[in-house]
């Protein structure tokens, strides 16, 4: 669905969403309640109404509930298998932390129905998570530990023939707890890249959340396994709805917080889909007994929930009070009368945002989304984004409309103290450790210099400071060129009007912040339950409790699907000490490279893109990013970048000018390439990595682009290239000459971005990892403290 039909769809249009300076605040974020538009139960609703098949196809575990299983979904083009390997774990090695090396379940989600072969692969790596590999077969990498209070206590009583303790499940909830589940291209699995044309596939965590589906089947049948093989013929299985009251648990901690600070137009799309649902809602001129009923039944489940949901945290058990409080004067309000006026919808939620609290208001959101299954759950297929072109800055705005922009959509950031003690109290940062975020006490944690840029009040605070000095009439390129450190915060800048959910309206360093508020408005959106902070750094919760089992909602049977697609091999042939990696990996580590070698955020999000870029082609970006940021060691930007020297030449105040910083340019001056007058760049090092700017520029634009050096011409074109020489000829370190121009005729094979992986060679991978490794904070005993889950878990 496009942007303009989800702010002006036929329902509701008598009712507007609900603006960005009320939603995109932390405490409304952190008060946010699963609901119709959830990942999980939107993938659940897909496997029903495709009538996806299961089978568990292989199950080789002993006595001791150690060994393997695979256990297959069959959607109507393809197989997926939950590959899963359970070990005999000390519990003195349990832990929930992201430093552990070892688990109790580890698992992966194969694309495809694995062969013995790939079996015997993935034993070797897959237990060992990060210190493993995995390929491009695999989709997911995930592990879990068992709840050490209802693991044996379950397995005890199903041997002798009885049933759980009520009361322990309902308190615990799970029986093993994940403490990561990565995909994305994570540690070789396949980049998101491969999937995303999948229908089955194509909404965010989709994968993910299949993987954990699987889990909690393979996990149900490992504990009445080994009860099975503890009692005998006495032994029984779990009773149906104790089984579905059984989730899986999940610990998460501080590296999933900058995530929905990273991807703001991912963020802006989830944020947009549930306003929109709730806007359609409100428009509903007169509720039906059928709609009305259906309210009724959601708001009894909830305030049950409400019952069973405990937390010894200080801030969630009061909200919790308050919640209950809510369900109370929501009910008799109800009872009164309240659906039976014309838009009751929209006076009930009227009437709740002045006599309910924050978490009883995004509750009742939820609910009221219940009944209206044909208006909310076409909004769950299209909350993915593509966030490529919305990543290019429009160098040719003018600073007076920058201005506009700013006043219009941030005059938010003005109004937060970002100078303060109070203010600025914090920092996030990588830590070395396990290469996961932390957030730093600025006042005595060493590491503010490497700070991450997260927080989007205090960049724009520091922007306008610089627009200061500009005339109206200046663009943001020429801003750029003499301050290259707002590009990181003009991409968002300029995000607002389109994207107006894309950034969180408050100040993510100040002492008072709160980090599990982040992850509560993740995690709901997750579809995540019983919310459990166990400090305000990390939390517990239950995903899939309540849900049906594979068995119980697909048939059962082995009728395959096809098997994934193999990636396209690129061309040119493998450096013989290579390893594939992924395009998310490759990105991510020419992103902090460069930011390692000294370049602002801005321009090492440029880097990033510009590796991917070259790899998706085919093309060896890794290895000239590495040359190139070798080169530029030592050198400032006014030294490497770009200075006109008239009738169109560019060239550095150094040798040679710098390919990313030279490309950046480019892109923000895109509109002069269509006037006719060419571009001449001297002396530019590795000129290959112009390639991706200029693709950018040619799609901005919508015109071809011509790119030339000594033996080389490359036509740029929206959505592909044209190369006239061999791909080895581009890899030359230096160009004298670089021509760019608007093209009317290309010449040679075009060329789409095909490979979603692509080998690198290992003296670049070094190269990159050293200049990474200068963006990272030592471990230290405060950083560990505030990380993430304890040592040791008792649950």
């Amino acid at each position: 669905m496009s942007e303009a039909v989800l702010a002006s769809g036929a329902p509701g249009a008598t009712v507007s969403q609900r603006p960005a300076d009320t939603v995109m605040r932390l405490a409304r974020m952190g008060s946010f309640h699963p609901s119709r538009l959830s990942f999980m139960r939107a993938l659940l609703r897909r496997i029903s109404s495709e009538s996806w098949r299961f089978e568990r196809r292989l199950w080789e575990v002993d006595a001791r509930g150690v060994g393997r299983a695979v256990y297959c979904l069959h959607a109507p083009q393809r197989s997926y298998s939950l590959v899963a390997f359970a070990h005999d774990l000390p519990d003195e090695m349990r832990s929930d932390r992201v430093i552990a090396t070892a688990w109790d379940a580890t698992f992966t989600l194969f694309d495809g129905i694995p062969t013995e072969q790939d079996l015997q692969r993935l034993q070797a790596n897959v237990p060992k998570q990060e210190a493993g590999r995995i390929s491009d077969s695999e989709l997911t990498l995930a592990r879990a530990n068992r709840s050490v209070r209802l693991w044996s206590h379950v397995i005890e009583r199903l041997a002798i023939g009885q049933q759980p303790d009520p009361e322990l499940v309902r308190s615990v909830g799970y029986l093993m707890r994940t403490t990561a589940v990565y995909g994305s291209g994570k540690f070789g699995a396949a980049d998101r890249a491969a999937i995303a044309d999948r229908a089955e596939l194509k909404a965010p965590f989709r994968a993910e959340m299949l993987t954990v589906w699987l889990i909690r089947a393979f996990t149900l049948d490992l504990v009445e396994h080994m009860a099975l093989q503890q009692g005998g013929d006495k032994a029984v299985t779990i009773a149906g709805d104790m089984r579905r009251r059984i989730g899986v648990g999940n610990s998460t901690g501080l590296g999933m917080a900058p995530f929905v600070l990273n991807h703001p137009v991912l963020l802006h799309r989830w944020m947009a889909a549930r306003e929109e649902a709730l806007r359609r809602v409100r428009g509903v001129p007169r509720a039906t007994p059928h709609a009305v009923r259906d309210f009724g039944i959601a708001l009894r489940d909830a305030q049950r929930n409400a019952q069973e949901w405990h937390s010894d945290h200080g801030i969630q058990s009061a909200k919790l009070v308050a919640l209950r409080a809510d369900f109370a004067r929501l009910e008799q309000h109800v009872n009164q009368g309240a659906l039976d006026l014309a838009l009751p919808w929209d006076r009930l939620y009227r009437w709740a945002e002045a006599e309910l609290s924050l978490e009883g208001q995004e509750q009742l959101v939820s609910l009221m989304m219940e009944p209206y299954s044909e208006l909310v759950d076409e909004l769950a297929d299209d909350m993915d984004a593509e966030e490529v072109r919305p990543f290019t800055i429009d160098g040719a705005m003018r600073v007076q409309q920058l201005r506009v922009v700013l006043e219009e959509h941030y005059a938010w950031a003005r109004a937060i103290d970002c100078v303060s003690a109070k203010g600025r109290a914090r920092f996030w940062y990588v830590s070395e450790e396990k290469l996961e975020p932390r957030l730093g006490e600025r006042a005595h944690e060493e590491g503010a210099e490497l700070e991450l840029p997260l927080c989007v009040a205090e960049q724009v605070q520091s922007l306008l400071a610089d627009l200061a000095g500009y005339d109206d009439a200046q663009t943001v390129a020429q801003l750029l060129l003499e301050h290259p450190r707002h590009r990181h915060v003009l991409r968002r800048v300029q995000l607002a009007e389109q994207h107006p959910y894309a950034v969180v309206r408050d100040n993510l360093i100040a002492a008072d912040m709160l980090p599990i508020d982040l992850l509560r408005c993740k995690l709901s959106f997750f579809g995540a339950t019983k919310f459990d902070p166990r400090s305000d750094r990390w939390v517990r919760i239950s995903m899939y409790q309540d849900a049906l089992f594979p068995h119980e909602l697909c048939d059962v049977g082995g009728a395959l699907g096809e098997s994934a697609v193999p990636t396209p091999t690129p061309a040119n042939a493998e450096p013989s000490d290579a390893v594939r990696y992924t395009l998310s990996e490759i990105e991510a580590l020419a992103r902090k490279a460069a930011r390692g070698s000294g370049m602002d955020w801005g321009l090492a999000d440029e880097a990033g893109k510009a590796a991917r870029w070259l790899s998706a082609y085919g093309l060896a970006g890794a290895e000239a990013l590495a040359g190139t940021l070798t080169r530029n060691e030592g050198k400032p930007f006014s030294m490497l970048c770009p200075v006109e020297a008239g009738g169109g030449l560019w060239h550095a105040r150094s040798d040679e000018l710098c390919p990313l910083i030279a490309g950046a340019c480019l892109v923000d001056r895109a509109a002069q390439l269509v006037a006719g007058s060419e571009t001449r760049l001297g002396h530019v090092a590795y000129p290959m990595l112009l390639l991706p700017f200029v693709g950018r520029a040619a799609a901005l634009i919508g015109h071809n682009l011509l790119v030339r050096w000594p033996g080389v011409r490359v036509d740029c074109m929206p959505g592909g290239i044209r190369i006239a020489v061999d791909a080895s000829a581009l890899q030359i370190e230096l160009a004298q000459a670089v021509v760019v121009q608007a093209a009317s005729s290309t010449v040679g094979e075009r060329h789409a971005p095909a490979c979603t992986s692509h080998p690198v060679s290992a003296q670049a991978w070094e190269i990159l990892t050293q200049l990474a490794h200068r963006t990272l904070v030592p471990a230290t005993e405060a950083s560990r403290a505030g990380a993430g889950a304890s040592a040791s878990e008792t649950d």
